[in-house]
């Protein structure tokens, strides 16, 4: 008999990845001598040359696609988008803010503890927060739905410390020691990170045992199942998951931001009403309506806050 072949040795993770959570984890460690407020303005010369050099052509091209659209619905925010300078830099001065946020959250804070005080405080829940909990009285746990707008780290930490347990679906980068930080960052907060590519059984099981299962569902995510839906009035491919968790559980998706105030620097964790899926029309035709409804608030939320939304991600390419 032949010998049974030896299984092959994982390949290394690329030093880039390796430097990079070396530095993060130093970032980390300082935080807590840094001034919140300090720390984001440091940053701010890092993400605006990020902006000009990498995201800037992203960015343009995005706003370019969704401008006829905004501009037909709200011309002040048109005119706040075309100025493209401008605008630019805003978005690169909102990111640097929130990545501030992340590396302070990064230093955790389970619920009960005073260390993670300044998340209740900087994070005002708004009384929409009632329509989450209809939903989480019946028992069957909540399909919550975010976008990539405002900080959806904080609305995830501010939730759990508001004494919500869950969990988020999210990618998990092998070979990447870098993208641990955010799976920790969440842990600290009691939040398993559930990979995208993970079967239906894990996120149905939060589901089935009360909990809120966190989706963040506006921007096509390679090799994930996804349709293409109206956004700003252009085809977007939009994963199906949170319509499959929908119909599978027949339960609602509780759509829910957190974005920042500006009159008051505070953030806004707030919630809509429930999307019942429409019983009337088949599987396909249901699970459309549903994304296109959903769809639907996320332009809303973006109109409300420009700025505050990942302009830089590729939204409209397939």
């Amino acid at each position: 008999m032949s010998a049974s072949k030896a299984a092959p040795t994982p390949a290394p993770e690329p030093l880039r990845r390796r430097v990079r959570a070396v530095a993060l984890r130093g970032l980390v460690q300082g935080a807590g001598w840094v001034p919140r407020r300090a720390l984001g303005a440091s940053l701010v010369p890092l993400s605006r040359t990020a902006f000009a050099w990498r995201y800037g052509e992203v960015v343009a091209r995005n706003v370019e696609r969704a401008l006829p659209e905004i501009e037909r619905r709200d011309e002040s925010v048109a005119a706040a988008l075309a100025d493209r300078r401008g605008f630019q830099r805003r978005v690169a001065d909102f990111t640097a803010e929130q990545a501030a946020q992340w590396i302070q959250l990064a230093r955790g804070a389970q619920p009960g503890t005073q260390r993670g005080a300044w998340v209740d405080e900087l994070v005002e829940v708004h009384p929409s927060i009632e329509r989450l909990d209809r939903v989480l009285a019946e028992g069957r746990g909540a399909i919550v739905v975010t976008a990539h707008i405002g900080n959806w780290e904080l609305l995830c930490a501010r939730l759990s410390r508001r004494g919500q347990r869950g969990a988020v679906v999210g990618r998990v980068r092998q070979r990447d020691s870098s993208h641990r930080w955010l799976i920790d960052m969440r842990k600290a907060y009691g939040v398993e990170t559930i990979p995208q590519d993970a079967s239906a059984r894990a996120p149905l099981r939060v589901l089935k045992d009360g909990g809120v299962l966190g989706l963040l569902t506006d921007l096509h995510v390679r090799r994930i199942d996804g349709v293409d839906v109206p956004f700003f009035g252009i085809p977007a491919r939009t994963v199906t998951a949170a319509a499959g968790f929908a119909r599978l559980h027949q339960a609602p998706l509780v759509p829910v931001r957190c974005v920042k105030d500006s009159a008051s620097g505070r953030f806004l964790l707030s919630v809509e009403e429930p999307l019942f899926m429409e019983s009337a029309l088949d599987r396909s035709a249901a699970a459309l309506d549903l994304l296109h409804r959903q769809n639907r608030v996320f332009e809303d939320w973006i109109m409300a806050s420009p700025e505050q939304w990942a302009w830089h991600q590729r939204r409209w390419n397939s």
